[in-house]
């Protein structure tokens, strides 16, 4: 089936360009002027009124005696003469391959039509402004008229258009006019009738490639349908079943047996039974925890392919996001974390940039304990949206100015963001939410971000969590570094407030880095903090500084390479890393190039 997936994504992206393509000229079609299309705009209408002397005519028996074999003989009149045209091979059409030869109907001499008669025949076609600026005879096929397959004689005339007359060699018949509009027409005939190789004919072997590809996209696309439906993997509810499932713990100990709806993934009908398995990606995965073992027969998706080796994928090993109840009988999961459904309360929603929002949110019913650098993921219920935030500040506006605000639709989805402030026996939690704009008018902005960014005071959302994977081990360092940017402020924060309160840790350095001034969130609060409190130093840094700008300049991780000399023995120092993934690549290669272990560098990959 994976074959059969790949040819037909392939197969839609060539029918969806052809689409495109017919699409663009069809609109052309319609809007084009017809008689400029035609490269009519210059071409005479030769009416020739002139009478034949049918006294004077050479015997038509004695031209044949000449020009044997034959297979017909007709009197045509060029520049006002009368001739004798003789087909020797006739084609079915004027414009297929025709032998023919010409001779004068009044003396029965041989003509051919050389250059000097062509020009003659040629300027008489023509009623433009133009002079003749040349004059070329063709061989083969002409790209202006790729159906005329005789020898035939161009002319070309150098008016405003760029007018070519071509004229059949042997016969003198005018072929036809072409001008800058006629081949502007004919590339959108080409690609409407997908005419590739320029034949001049709807019945050409792209087209009947495309008719090939289109009823293999057609096919498969049924076959995966209904493969996707049996599976579960199509969110209709009117197909959905519920489905028996044993659990068993990683110790292969039976937990009971569980009944799970085909409608929803397994990470999500698990949760729906309270039974939370770690996850930051909100099931999209690409973060590998929620894993579970199930049959090694069930399907390999992509992420479990990134995510597994060969053997484990053997073994049955599968991310619980990418999987339905159709997979499986039995299921074993391997972590389950201690999370659980909250319902927060938005108490405040204050913008701390142009694009970073700091939420506040009351636990309803019991508070919950939880490590710095703790996460939650939002439940965020399918609605609408306006695509850009509300009630912007003046000073932050210029940002959004640019963005069409319109409403757009969304599904329920989960998202991941992490707690900015330290567990101190409150129920109240705090979040800072980097607001991610539509990169343009025809895609939505960020589901998650929006949604929560233009909560109302005191409407109340779904959480699921928390989830400790990112923290600071008790005892573990005297001294730690906190390096971080953007929203990556968050859970760096939230262990900044707890270490202050640590007495074992003796020494924290915070590099924040920002593009400018106005990017620096919470500049004033831990600025005091830094003045105050010996035991802590603050460095916020610009990427884009103004030249009134005092402090340090780059990126965060340039600014921790010149001071890794003066934070003393950096071996025993714990370092923690949060931001855009490129600053923590780079910030790691420099920690591992300055002798740092593995278990001294913490990073959390999302923000």
């Amino acid at each position: 089936m994976d074959w059969t997936r790949k040819i037909h994504k392939w197969a839609s992206l060539i029918v969806g360009i052809q689409f495109l393509l017919w699409l663009v000229s069809g609109i052309y079609f319609n809007l084009m002027d017809h008689d400029k299309a035609g490269g009519h705009q210059y071409r005479a209408h030769m009416h020739q009124t002139v009478e034949v002397n049918k006294k004077e005519l050479v015997e038509p028996n004695i031209i044949l005696a000449k020009a044997s074999p034959a297979t017909s003989i007709k009197v045509i009149n060029l520049l006002g003469e009368f001739y004798y045209l003789v087909n020797h091979e006739k084609g079915l059409y004027a414009n297929f391959a025709n032998r023919y030869s010409l001779y004068h109907a009044y003396t029965g001499e041989r003509v051919n039509i050389d250059e000097t008669f062509v020009r003659s025949l040629a300027e008489k076609s023509y009623n433009g402004p133009g002079e003749i600026i040349s004059v070329k005879y063709i061989e083969g096929k002409i790209d202006d008229f790729p159906k005329q397959k005789n020898p035939s004689w161009q002319v070309n005339f150098d008016d405003e258009v760029d007018t070519s007359v071509y004229i059949e060699a042997e016969s003198g018949r005018i072929v036809g006019h072409s001008d800058a509009d006629q081949r502007l027409a004919g590339i959108f005939f080409m690609l409407h009738f997908m005419d590739y190789a320029n034949e001049g004919s709807f019945n050409n072997i792209a087209i009947i490639i495309f008719a090939f590809i289109t009823l293999w996209l057609s096919t498969t696309g049924l076959i995966w349908t209904v493969d996707l439906t049996m599976r579960g993997q199509y969110k209709i509810k009117w197909f959905a079943t519920q489905r028996k499932v044993k659990l068993f713990d990683k110790n292969k100990t039976s937990l009971g047996e569980i009944k799970l709806s085909t409608h929803n993934n397994l990470l999500s009908e698990l949760e729906n039974q309270h039974i939370i398995l770690p996850s930051s990606c909100g099931g999209g995965g690409t973060c590998g925890k929620c894993r579970v073992l199930i049959s090694p027969n069930a399907k390999v998706t992509s992420a479990d392919a990134q995510q597994f080796d060969e053997t484990q994928l053997g073994e049955g090993y599968r991310l619980a996001c990418q999987h339905f109840a159709n997979d499986v009988e039995g299921m074993t999961l391997m972590d389950v974390t201690d999370a659980k459904k909250i319902t927060l309360q938005l108490t405040s929603s204050e913008f701390l940039s142009a694009d970073i929002k700091e939420l506040k949110f009351n636990v309803i019913g019991d508070s919950f304990d939880f490590k710095a650098g703790a996460f939650m993921r939002f439940l965020i219920p399918e609605g609408k949206r306006y695509t850009c935030p509300e009630n912007i500040p003046i000073g932050y506006q210029t940002l959004w100015q640019d963005i069409e605000n319109k409403e757009y639709q969304f599904e329920s989805c989960s998202r991941s963001y992490s707690i900015a402030n330290a567990c101190k026996g409150n129920e109240e939690v705090t979040f800072t939410i980097k607001l991610l704009k539509a990169k343009n008018n025809q895609v939505p902005p960020g589901i998650g971000s929006n949604f929560l960014g233009n909560m109302a005071v005191n409407q109340c959302i779904e959480a699921l969590g928390p989830f400790e994977d990112f923290y600071v081990t008790p005892s573990k360092h005297s001294s730690i570094v906190l390096v971080g940017a953007g929203s990556g402020m968050a859970p760096l924060k939230a262990i900044l407030e707890e270490q202050l309160d640590n007495e074992y840790c003796e020494n924290i350095v915070f590099i924040y880095g920002a593009r400018s001034e106005q990017d620096l969130i919470y500049q004033d609060e831990l600025s005091e903090l830094s003045r105050n409190n010996k035991k802590f130093t603050y460095i916020p840094t610009l990427s884009r500084p103004e030249k009134e700008w005092l402090g340090a300049q780059g990126y965060g991780q340039k600014v921790l390479e010149m001071n890794l000399s003066s934070l003393g023995d950096i071996s025993k120092t714990g370092f923690y890393l949060c931001g855009p993934q490129g600053m923590m690549d780079e910030t790691i290669a420099l920690l591992k190039a300055h002798g740092i272990e593995n278990s001294n560098i913490s990073f959390d990959d999302f923000s």
